[in-house]
Order: structure tokens, then sequence, then C-alpha cells
């Protein structure tokens, strides 16, 4: 009897802590959530200010009865990151300590010489520990990081001991990286409500058994799938389910509408959609893309009163295109990941459209010397393409997109040669984390406004030019828009391009020494060049074996692409314009000849912070009901040393196609 009692109020406590736990998870003081580790076992909320000096709390739920420790990192690495770590110590008091990573390699973290951490409370039960903190967005502590839009990479870790003192904290058991945006609002709050709505409907889009190459890293896979005659939906959300094991190799999804054309001589037919070249008919004939889903993205919910439109009458067929990454040319890989929409049949009042701006993927408008730690790229979208617009644009989410040499990227919105504040920038982008931002409020575009993207490389590590093109060893800049309310067409673009034989004469040719082929450049096989030894080649055999940079050469590159001549592509439709109201000259109602770059007469500057004390006490480590918490100090051999076996600090990973395809 007294052991059934026993195993009774057992299994009672168990119970009472999972409950406890599974309170703590819906979490409805916090705005963001993720789970850091593949297993589920370390999970942060937080909620920011609206502010600088405004306070973001944190919340942190570890399945670990030690130590746990989250820390903020330009790049996944442990050097200069700020780290706070805080335990439930033997006496039953939740401490804390603010530290930040070594100024070279990895080891043990010592304590910021200001703590900016406060101790709101802690707790733990038989399986978990959960601590509650908080700081300011900026410390105005060099030791810290200033949390802002950008992408951060999070760094957890935990240890199943409890330390005894700030002094001797024992090395972590368990570690990794994860890429957060911590300011912005996340795109999938609300899912759960979606799903669980008997109204919701679904609707998949599924590859079969797709077998990804060994002889190349990049496969980009398209279908044509004919639509049910349903009538007119709006998509309120979208998840990729991705195959299990196969979270590496799928990259990013499009889904194109191919209007009204008919495209059933594809259905059931599915191929490599393009190389260098396009090699799969229907890429040139289904243009509208409907969605948009790339690496490290999860679900995407759209705000309550926004759907976007699908099933309409001139949509029969669609093109469904994956974009697979196999860096180790691992065999034997076959994907059979889905894409699910979520929709409703009740229309909701406001309808979304979408715009791009970019880049064409072109490997002789869009070239990156190596060697070089910053090089950028411009793509503009002058005031005589949106003037064409009758009104405003309010765009409520973007998405910029580099490949692996992107290091920063940020949209500009220039208003009668004012800048204008925007949220649409990272200056720590991940590749291998790309997911849609929703902006605390709206970016509205006027027509008559200028648009400017910017993309920022890192090619140190390349020893040959890294050009445009859709692998993922190639380069691209495009940012996606999606905005309301929607206008008459469901896609539009603006993209702009720098005069190809002009950068080929800038690399050192001559005009009688190059040809861009029949299709003027877009096609990478059809470009030839006559080498210093006479013979004829590839554009691309060019660039590896003959071309050879100087720095006057890069210098001049790089002016280049910022304030030559460029040719846009305005994709905007509207009213028509009165080129003689600015700078540019229009040769048809598509095509505009801009004559150099956007001017600016007043850049937009960020506020400088404002420092406010944090309100610890004389050792900054505030602890509840009074307690005082430990103070860290020195680095004994036996403490957390951060070996990062597995958590290379590499960049991230790639996308897209030509002009506006992503």
């Amino acid at each position: 009897m007294r052991s059934q009692l026993f195993c009774l109020l057992a299994f009672l406590a168990l119970s009472t802590a999972q409950q406890q736990l599974q309170q703590t998870q819906q979490r409805p003081n916090y705005t963001h959530h993720a789970v850091l580790d593949p297993n589920g076992k370390f999970l942060v909320h937080w909620r920011p200010g609206t502010n600088d000096t405004d306070f973001i709390t944190f919340e942190c739920e570890v399945a670990t009865q030690g130590w746990i420790g989250l820390g903020f990192s330009s790049n996944g690495a442990m050097t200069g990151a700020d780290i706070v770590i805080a335990w439930i110590d033997q006496s039953g008091k939740p401490q804390i300590s603010d530290r930040h990573g070594p100024t070279q390699g990895n080891g043990f973290p010592p304590a910021d010489s200001s703590q900016n951490y406060e101790l709101l409370s802690g707790r733990k039960n038989r399986t978990h520990t959960v601590i509650t903190f908080r700081r300011r967005h900026d410390t105005c502590d060099p030791q810290d990081w200033k949390i802002t839009s950008d992408t951060t990479r999070l760094i957890w870790a935990y240890n199943d001991q409890v330390p005894t003192s700030a002094e001797n904290i024992p090395m972590h058991t368990q570690r990794g990286v994860k890429s957060a945006q911590l300011i912005n609002p996340q795109t999938k709050d609300g899912m759960s409500k979606i799903v669980a709505d008997p109204s919701t409907k679904t609707f998949d889009l599924r590859f079969s058994s797709v077998k990804l190459p060994t002889d190349k890293r990049t496969l980009y896979w398209c279908e044509i799938i004919e639509l049910p005659k349903w009538k007119r939906h709006h998509i309120i959300a979208n998840r990729m389910m991705i195959q299990k094991g196969n979270e590496k190799y799928v990259h990013h999804l499009v889904l194109y509408s191919c209007g009204d054309t008919d495209m059933s001589q594809y259905l059931g037919k599915p191929a490599a959609c393009f190389d260098d070249t396009l090699n799969f008919n229907p890429m040139k004939q289904c243009s509208d893309y409907l969605a948009v889903w790339a690496v490290g993205g999860e679900d995407f919910v759209y705000p309550s009163n926004m759907g976007a439109p699908f099933f309409e009458d001139k949509q029969r067929f669609v093109l469904l295109e994956m974009h697979y990454d196999n860096a180790d040319l691992t065999p034997g890989i076959t994907d059979s990941s889905t894409f699910r929409l979520y929709m409703t049949e009740k229309p909701r009042p406001v309808e979304t459209g979408r715009f791009t701006v970019g880049v064409p993927v072109m490997p002789a408008v869009h070239v990156i010397p190596p060697k070089q730690q910053k090089f950028t790229t411009y793509a503009y979208c002058p005031s005589e393409c949106t003037s064409k617009m009758t009104q405003p644009m309010n765009i409520f989410t973007g998405l910029l997109h580099t490949h692996l040499l992107g290091v920063a990227l940020r949209l500009r919105v220039i208003r009668k040669g004012v800048e204008i504040k925007s949220e649409l920038k990272d200056d720590h982008y991940d590749f291998n984390y790309q997911s849609p931002v929703f902006f605390t409020k709206p970016i509205q575009l006027l027509p008559g406004d200028d648009l400017i993207v910017e993309c920022t490389y890192d090619s140190t590590a390349r020893d040959k030019t890294t050009y445009g093109g859709f692998g993922t060893d190639n380069e691209m800049c495009l940012a996606f828009f999606e905005y309301y309310p929607k206008r008459n067409k469901t896609t539009e673009g603006c993209m702009s391009s720098v005069d190809q034989t002009e950068v080929l004469q800038i690399l050192g040719l001559k005009k009688d020494q190059f040809d861009l082929g029949p299709s003027g450049g877009f096609e990478i096989n059809s470009m030839s060049v006559i080498n210093q030894n006479k013979q004829n080649v590839s554009l691309i055999n060019w660039y590896k074996n003959d071309l050879k940079y100087t720095d006057a050469m890069v210098s001049k590159l790089q002016d280049f692409m910022k304030n030559s001549p460029q040719t846009v592509s305005c994709g905007l439709e509207g009213q028509k314009v009165n080129l003689a109201d600015h700078k540019g000259t229009e040769t048809n109602a598509a095509v505009i000849k801009l004559n150099g770059s956007v001017p600016i007469t007043r850049p937009y500057v960020e506020p400088k912070a404002v420092c406010v004390a944090s309100g610890n006490n004389a050792n900054g480590m505030t602890q509840p009901n009074g307690n005082q918490g430990a103070t860290p100090t020195s680095n004994n051999n036996n403490n957390m040393r951060q070996n990062q076996p597995n958590q290379p600090n590499q960049p991230n990973q790639p996308n897209q196609n030509n002009g506006n395809r992503g």
C-alpha cells in the first residue's frame, strides 16, 4: 500500500510538473518563441520593447537540472559574443551572470565589467529549469550585443551539473546555434488557430521521389500542376513540410502561376528547370509567383484581415519549383517534400499582391571579384517606374535574398531625395535563415519614390570571380515584397542592370574579344571570349582561368556598379509617366534608361542611443526577494570551454532564377 501511495504521489508530482510546463509553453505574455535545439529541449520565449531604451524580456525553458546559457552573436561564433548564464543553486535560489566570449577562439566566457542582465525569476521541477530575465535593447555596454532587427545568431548551451559558484561553471554538455529575428513580429503567430479552424482548407503541392544528382551540388526541379476547379479562395498561411532527414538539401521553393495558358502537354513530366540555361520550357510562360519559401523559413501566417488570391479564373495551371543543394554530393538522396497552403473560402477584407526588386541573374551583369571583404551591388527602381502607380503600396512583409557570399542587405526608400526609415535591412544576413520579415509598421511606397536594394558580399574566401547565376556558388541580389491593397496584377517587378559590355571592358576585354550570344547574356553557355592564347572559350571558363584582378580594376568595378547608367525593366502597371519630369528616358512601356545612381540629398541616420542605467544593484545582478546573486570572476580550467566541434562559423546558402525569379 505504501509503495502504491508513493507511486501515486510521484505520478501526481510529475503530472503537475508536466502541466506547469505545458502552461508555460503557451506563454500569453510573450510575443515571440523559438525552439533552439532539434530535440525540443531548449525553448526560448521573448517580448521585445518598443525602442532601444526599453527592456526585452526572455524566458528560457530547458530540459536540465544544471545551468543554462544563452548568447547573442553576429556569426554564430563564441568570439565576441554576448552571453548570459543562469542556474538554480543548491539552496534553491536563482543566479544569473552577464558574460562575453573571449576576444579570440573559444574558451571560458569572462564576466562583464558591467552586469546589465536583470534576473526576474527562476524555478525548476524534476525535468526542466525555467529562467526569466531582461535587459535593455541597447545597454551602451561594448561587451553587450545591441539587439536590433538584424538577424541574430542565438548561441545556446546547458549542463545538468549545478555550478557551485560563478567561478566554477562546468563545461557545457550540449550546445548549438540558431538564427532568429528578435524584434520584428513573427510570421507564424496564429497558425495553431488556423489549423484548428474546421473551415480552413488545405491544398498540398508534393514532390515525388526527386533524385538529387551527385555530379553537381545544385538542382532546380520543376513540375506543372493542374489546379482543381475550385471557386476563388484566399491563402491565409503556408507551411513547408520537408521530408525528414532532408533538411540540409531542401533550399527553397517558389510557386508560380501560369495564367490561362494551356500547359496540359507538360502534366506528369517533371524535369530539371534549368542549370545555366533555361531548359524547361514552361519557365518562360509561368512567371507570376504566388508563394515563396526559403531555407530556415518557418510557418508563414497572414495578418488576420489579409489573404492572397488563389484559384482565380485565370489560374488553371501552376508551376512548382524546388531548389536542392547537395553540397557534399551525397549519393542516394531522394526527396518527397510537401508545400501546404492553408486557405479560406470566405474572402478576407484586404487582398494582397507581390512586388520584386533586384538584379537580373546574368553572369556579365552581376560580377563579384575575389578576396574582397566588402563589395556591394545595387538594384534601382527609380521614380520613373513607381510614378506609374495611382495609389500607395503598403509593404507589410519582405524577404531579402543572396547566396553564400551575402553578409549585409537592405532596402532604401528615397522620397524626393530624402531617405525614409526602412525596417528591411540585415547587417548579419544568414543564408541558412531566410525567413520573411513582418514590419512593425508597413513601409508605404508612394508614387514617385525611388527604391534601392543594396547587397554586400564578402568574397575573401574565394580565389576566382563569383558571377550571377542560379547555382549555390553563384550569386543573386533580390528583394521580395508583399503589399496591400492588391493591384490589377498579382505579381509585379522592377529589375535593374548595368551594361554588360562595359563590365567586360572594365575586366580587361576589348569589344572584339567577346560575344554575348543570341540571348544577350541571359544564357551562360552562349557567351564566348577570345582569351590571351587566342582561343575561343566560354565566359565562365575565362572567369576561372584567365581573369586577373588589380586593385584599380576592383575599385573601378565597384564604382561602376553603383554610379553607372542602368537599364531598368519596370514591371509596374498603371498610368503613363511624363519622363520629361524625371532623370531617365523611357525606350518603351517597360524599359527605362537610368542615367546614374539615385540621388540622395539626405540619407537616413539612426538616432543616437540614449543610455539609461539598467537599474541593477552594485554587482549588477538583481535577484528576486532581494537575494544577492553571485559575482562571477576568474576563469579556471574547469570552467565552460566552448570547443564548438560541430558548429562551424560558416556563412549560409542560396537560391533563385532569372529576372525576378526566386
